[in-house]
């Protein structure tokens, strides 16, 4: 687990308003500071005008006006009580993926960053990142519990180039794959853990039991050439 650096911040909400038009289309809850400068930003990103030229003054913001490390502690902390249970998950795939018909792809360690700004997490396909949102209380978003998104993330980089970049998935059909692993390998370990309505539901008349994930390379395979 990572404590955020002010660049780390900086990237983070640097990359929310570069991708602020699509993160509004696909219905995102955006978290990003309050701050007339932002606000100036935003409306860039909008008309096109927006580049690298910009992080510069939202690493100044974040220096001089927001930056405060003690404010991650609490989230840090519930991250670190839920660490069994996390890595509980990750035998659990470990122990099954030889039986599928793709490739999951993991890593020897997955590294967490909490940050107080974008739309949830995201990750890094390439190096194990896993980028947490959080917010000044520690709590996280959509969970209370947060290894809910820390697996959820895991599972987007175990097929993100087996399935999703293979296929071309779209983004709503990728988010409702991703739900529907971690639902049927995990309903009983993550009770709380929920289906986002994203995506085209047809899919899940193939994917409705744990067995159905033995075959998903060919399922989505069929799915998106039909």
């Amino acid at each position: 687990m990572v404590q955020p650096t002010i660049e780390q911040e900086a990237t983070s909400i640097w990359r929310t308003i570069n991708d602020i038009t699509f993160f509004e289309k696909q219905g995102y809850t955006i978290n990003l500071p309050k701050h007339s400068l932002i606000d100036s930003l935003i409306r860039k990103s909008k008309n096109g005008t927006f580049g690298n030229e910009d992080f510069a003054s939202i690493y100044t913001l974040i220096e001089t006006e927001i930056f405060d490390k003690e404010i991650y502690e609490s989230a840090i902390q519930k991250v670190t009580n839920q660490t069994e249970l996390i890595n509980d998950l990750i035998s659990v795939i470990d122990a099954s993926k030889n039986e599928w018909d793709w490739k999951f792809n993991m890593f020897d360690k997955y590294r967490i960053i909490f940050t107080l700004y974008g739309t949830g997490g995201s990750y890094d396909p390439d190096n194990g990142t896993i980028t947490l949102l959080t917010n000044k209380k520690g709590d996280f978003m959509n969970y209370k519990n947060p290894a809910n998104t820390i697996i959820h993330e895991i599972t987007h980089m175990g097929m993100e180039y087996s399935i999703v970049r293979k296929y071309n998935v779209s983004h709503g059909l990728k988010e409702r794959i991703v739900d529907t692993f971690v639902y049927l390998m995990f309903k009983e370990k993550l009770p709380e853990y929920k289906i986002q309505n994203m995506g085209d539901n047809k899919i899940d008349k193939y994917l409705n039991k744990k067995e159905d994930i033995n075959y998903l390379n060919a399922t989505v395979s069929e799915f998106v050439n039909k």
